[in-house]
Order: structure tokens, then sequence, then C-alpha cells
């Protein structure tokens, strides 16, 4: 049996591995989970991971520019794909199947469709366009089709949502990874028995623990501190001004976040750890810092010298995905505006805040997540004035109570997450 995992969330090296953590912790279990349901199978994935990763899961990597980048140059290459699909549909002549998509669909057993929340507004119009092509010339094939653990939508334009309706019914299977995803795409039309409703294989993504030999000045700030640690994550999706990346910031963006360090430091007694949840990778696969980390340096230098340094600190090293989770493991409680660095808390009963989008497009995977992990009263608005403060303040009042319906929950997500598995076996 071979398995084709695909979809728009297929970019350069180093994107899906070390620089959006959160999509590393669903990739990493998703393919560890499709290893043990398929022991024997051929996997065969176009996203663009470490010759270590592949080596671990048993994948053969497609290395082709074909499946990860969009342009002209794709698009002639789309073009030509469609031909070869029209004419296999009258002479059904495998031989015309040629080329680096067309060659590996026609052997596939099943087709898996990754594209997580880009399946919507979040993909530009030639990508989204490229990757609709794609599903299509596998249901000209009659590839068993998967659509697996996405957010898809919203569909702002009349001709995407029109290419959403086409495309997603006839897929053999959609599962969302959250609860919201489903009635958001009945209510414009996409309905089916095919469509269900999971979890996010994100909860089984295991941590690693630093090192206290390399990382020692973290390592003591946030494991020896004798005081209790509240994380704060920020990044660009939190600022009331698109795009996310924008740079330079004005000062006056930063003043919910201000406004809560504040509030945490005259009513509590925590130490407050701000970190990021995103890095960058250089040519040669090295760690640097990413968008995440000057968002944090900017928020770190507006709080200047007004509070005492031993009680706020920004997290000074670079982190994988799974020494993050490690580090988060020692909060107290999370604010985070990454919602796969509020999924690393809430998937160890961590009581997490989430911080909303401050600016369009608007991400409802956000209050998906929320709904999944039954904190949706804590899920705060940043352009709202003074909603992330009492957020946060309803958090602390019930703190104890949040934190045992997390780990009462916990066990029931990882059932929903199993779940998506074992509809894909189903197919076959």
């Amino acid at each position: 049996m071979k398995i084709l995992v695909t979809g728009l969330t297929s970019s350069a090296w180093g994107g899906m591995e070390f620089q959006n953590l959160g999509n590393y912790i669903i990739v990493e279990p998703l393919f560890l989970q499709l290893r043990k349901e398929f022991p024997t199978a051929e996997i065969v994935t176009t996203i663009q991971m470490s010759d270590n990763f592949y080596t671990r899961h048993h994948v053969r990597a497609l290395k082709n520019q074909r499946f990860w980048t969009y342009g002209s140059r794709t698009a002639k290459e789309t073009i030509k794909d469609a031909a070869k699909i029209a004419l296999y549909t009258v002479f059904r002549s495998q031989k015309i199947l040629n080329g680096a998509l067309l060659s590996e669909l026609k052997t596939a057993d099943l087709v898996v469709d990754f594209s997580g929340d880009i399946y919507g507004d979040n993909a530009r119009w030639n990508k989204f366009l490229e990757g609709n092509a794609k599903l299509l010339f596998a249901l000209l094939l009659n590839k068993p089709i998967a659509m697996l653990i996405g957010s898809p939508g919203p569909f702002s334009s009349f001709w995407r949502q029109w290419l959403a309706k086409k495309i997603l019914p006839r897929l053999d299977l959609i599962t969302n990874r959250e609860p919201l995803s489903t009635p958001m795409l009945a209510y414009i039309g996409i309905k089916g028995e095919n469509i269900k409703s999971t979890a996010c294989p994100s909860v089984f993504f295991q941590e690693k623990e630093i090192s206290q030999a390399e990382h020692s000045e973290d390592y003591s700030a946030i494991i020896d501190s004798d005081r209790p640690v509240a994380g704060l994550i920020l990044c660009g999706w939190n600022m009331p001004v698109a795009p996310f990346n924008k740079w330079p910031r004005e000062d006056w963006e930063f003043d919910p976040f201000i406004e809560l360090v504040d509030y945490l430091l005259e009513n509590t007694d925590h130490r407050i750890c701000l970190m990021a949840h995103q890095n960058s990778v250089d040519p040669d696969g090295n760690l640097q810092k990413g968008n995440d980390h000057r968002i944090i340096d900017k928020f770190v230098e507006l709080l200047g010298d007004r509070h005492d340094s031993d009680r706020v600190y920004k997290l000074e090293n670079l982190y994988t995905a799974a020494e993050s989770k490690f580090i988060i493991s020692h909060f107290d409680f999370l604010v985070s505006g990454r919602i796969h660095g509020a999924v690393q808390a809430m998937s160890q009963a961590i009581p997490t805040v989430i911080i909303d989008y401050g600016h369009e497009p608007r991400a409802h995977k956000l209050a998906g997540f929320a709904r999944l992990y039954g904190v949706d009263d804590y899920l705060v608005r940043p352009n709202m004035k003074g909603e992330v403060t009492s957020g946060v303040s309803r958090l602390l009042q019930n703190k104890r109570r949040v934190q045992a319906d997390l780990a009462d929950r916990i066990p029931v997500i990882k059932e929903r997450a199993l779940k998506n598995y074992k509809l894909l076996k189903d197919l076959i």
C-alpha cells in the first residue's frame, strides 16, 4: 500500500519543522500515528522535513519544488497535468500520467490532504487554485482522498466558496480537528456524511527536556524559581494592525499586554516568563530569531526598568517544539497568542488564556480549540480594551477548577484524535 501525504501545508524546508512550532506539534504525531496504523505501508510526502524526520518515521520525501511552491512555473505544470488528465480520461493509458505529481498520484492507494487552516482565505489565490487542482486530479483518478485534521475556511469570496462546494463534498473523508469547522462548513452549504468532527493529534506531542548545561540561565529562571511562573506568548497575529509580520510596530499596539503585566505584578506573586513560539532558520538549518522574537524584544524594551527584571524576563535561547513543551510544563498558567502554544499547555492540564487574533483574517480555529478543550470563557480579544487582563483575572479565580476540567478532558480529546486514523482505515 502507498499513502501520499500532501496539501497546502507543504512549504520550503524548515517551515514545518523549525519555524512555526505549532505546525510541528501536529505533523509529528500525524506521521507517528499513520505509521502505527499502517506499519507496512509506503508513506510518501510532499511536506519538507529533515532527513532525520523521514528516517525516524520511515517516510519517503518528494523534493521537487512542484509540490511546495506556487507561481507562474507551477501554474504551467498544473495546466500540463490537467491536459494529461483529460487525455487519460479518454484513452485510459497509464503512460500519459507522467511528471512529478501525476506519477505519484497514479500509484497511490490513498491520498491524505493535510492543509490545516490554509484551505480557504489563508491561501493566496494561486495557491488555492493549484491546491484544488491537485485534489481534482486525484478525484478523476478515482483515488480515495481524506482531508485530515483541518480547519477549512473561511471562504469570504464567492469564487473560493464555489470551488470549495465543488471539491469538498466529493472527498471520501474530511476530519476537522475542532468542533466549529463542521457547522461552519454546513452553514455555507458544505455538508455530508464524509465530514466528521474529531480532534487534533497535537494532544499526543511529546516534550523534550532542555539541557541545564547548555541553557543554564533559562533553566534556573523557570525550573529553579522560588515563585510560580506565568508564561506569556505573543505574536504578530495578536497586534491590532495587519499584516502579522508588519515591522516596526507602534508602541500603542502593545498596550493590552503592558496592562496585563502591570496587573500580574500588582496582584500576584508570579514571575512572568516571555517566550516566542516561532523561530526562523538560516540556509544551513540553524535556528535563528523569527518575527515573534522581534515582538517579544520590543515588548521588553517598552517595559524598560519599570519592573524588577527578576519578576519579568524573556527566554534568551532558541528552542524546538519539544523543548518548548518542556518549558511550558513548568508554568503555573499560560497566556498564549499562538494557538498551539496554548495546546502545549492545555494538553498538560495547565490553565490557559488564549489571545485571539487582533486583525483580519480572523481564524475560527482559536474558538474551535477553546471549545475542544472547554476553555471558551478564556478566549480573549486583544483589540477590546481590558479584555486580556479581565480574562486572566477570571482564570486566576477559577484556576483549580480549570486545571481539573482539563485533566478530565484530555483522555476524551485523545480518543477523538485517534478516531482520525480509525476513519482513515475504513477507507482502505
